[in-house]
């Protein structure tokens, strides 16, 4: 039999950006692993909807799927959203086994990830001097993710030896703005913007437009296309999979 498929699910964007982004992904992904057939689903989108995806690799042969929530600000729990898309697949296509993995979430390794954008934004800033830090995010993650973003925004603050304020943003972008206002009451006035963001969808958009206008010395790009990422993405791929054999196949992989 052949390896699971893995569809990879975020959040719906017709974005031209948004989508190259996540085919760099998938081009990671079937470098590392060519063995893996490997789709798309959007949610909230008009395509590809995850039934495509899932559709698209059930023409193909693969008869169990593995899909991968692409959101760092949960843990644990997956959208509900992606639940009921999930039911919806299973009922179109019974034959297939269908599991979700935990989503890919604020894992500490993706501090380094910023670390390594914020070297880059800094340098094309030309900047020499930094006196605080934000980390920036979309919210709506789970319980345990609020919980693990605060501890990664304290952790990068003792690595750096810099304050750190954590910015959980809607669609205002108000949450970046209030961090760096924060930061200057305190007589900080070189900060710069660590994004903890997988593509340059709205969200992402509107947060760096409002750390410039909020005087931020530098603003770090998304993380998506950084090998680290895809790695992250096979790991929860690869701990989803192994539940595939569990007698109940369709339970969550939470």
């Amino acid at each position: 039999m052949s390896a699971p498929g893995i569809v990879l699910v975020a959040r719906g964007d017709d974005d031209p950006a948004v989508r190259a982004s996540f085919d760099v992904v998938i081009g990671h992904l079937t470098s590392l692993r060519p063995d893996l057939k490997v789709g798309l689903g959007l949610l909230n989108s008009n395509t590809p909807t995850v039934h495509e995806a899932v559709t698209s690799l059930a023409a193909t042969g693969i008869e169990e799927i593995a899909m991968v929530p692409m959101d760092l600000v949960s843990a644990t729990d997956h959208s509900p959203v992606l639940g009921h898309a999930r039911d919806e697949v299973e009922a179109a296509h019974p034959g297939l086994s269908i599991v979700i993995a935990r989503p890919i979430g604020p894992d500490i390794d993706l501090l380094n990830v910023l670390d390594a954008k914020l070297r880059d934004a800094l340098h094309r800033a030309n900047a020499v001097e930094v006196d605080a830090l934000v980390l920036a995010c979309p919210d709506g993650g789970d319980m345990r993710g609020s919980s693990l973003l605060a501890r990664r925004a304290r952790q990068w603050g003792a690595h750096h030896r810099l304050p750190v304020q954590l910015a959980q943003n809607d669609i205002t972008g108000r949450a970046t703005a209030i961090a760096i206002n924060a930061l200057r009451s305190q007589g900080r006035r070189n900060i710069a913007v660590g994004s903890l963001f997988l593509t340059s969808g709205p969200v992402f958009r509107v947060h760096q437009q409002t750390a410039i206008r909020a005087g931020a010395l530098a603003v770090t790009s998304p993380i998506t296309e950084d090998p680290r990422v895809t790695e992250l993405i096979l790991a929860r791929y690869a701990f989803a999979a192994m539940r595939l054999l569990d007698i109940d196949p369709h339970e969550d992989g939470t």
